[in-house]
């Protein structure tokens, strides 16, 4: 190769890079989200939920054992790069619904002692630096989303044998 050609795609190789690293930090996230709150009984974060004073108790105890598995597939998914888009609209879509539930409570006048995000094992966020993590989170699952492939993929590898 030659040295212009090498020059030619240094930026695409710092693209990336950049999308391998934001891949696998926002699946890291999920991952470890859903991870920390199975360690726990569903009650415990039944009862997280229940401080946004939102949904139902029925929906609750639903939620409180469907959402860990769902953080915990879609982040992984997303983390090795397989089905990469559907675990990035997984991760953004649950972003957003959680962006706008923190909002609510502030809106509301709701104080959270705990937003449940990483479980009591998990790192304990603030609710306002929750709201700027899901932001940052939505905004990489959106840009992961309208990639056509991203570098490091267990996606790569499946769609060049197909």
């Amino acid at each position: 190769m030659k040295p212009s050609e090498k020059a030619d795609r240094a930026p695409e190789n710092k693209l990336n890079w950049i999308l391998f690293i934001i891949r696998v930090v926002v699946g890291g996230i999920f991952l470890a989200s859903g991870f920390f709150k199975l360690l726990e009984a569903p009650e415990d974060f039944a009862a997280a939920m229940e401080a946004y004073e939102i949904l139902p108790p029925a929906l609750i105890a639903i939620a409180a054992r469907v959402v860990p598995w769902v953080e915990l597939f879609a982040g992984g998914f997303l983390a090795a790069g397989c089905l990469t888009r559907w675990a990035a609209v997984i991760c953004g879509g649950f972003s957003s619904v959680f962006f706008l539930l923190l909002a609510a409570t502030k809106i509301r006048g709701i104080s959270l002692a705990e937003c449940g995000c990483f479980g009591k094992l998990g790192p304990h966020l603030e609710p306002w630096q929750t709201m700027i993590l899901d932001a940052v989170l939505i905004s990489f699952s959106a840009y992961l989303i309208r990639q056509k492939e991203t570098p490091l993929a267990l996606d790569n590898w499946i769609n060049r044998g197909s």
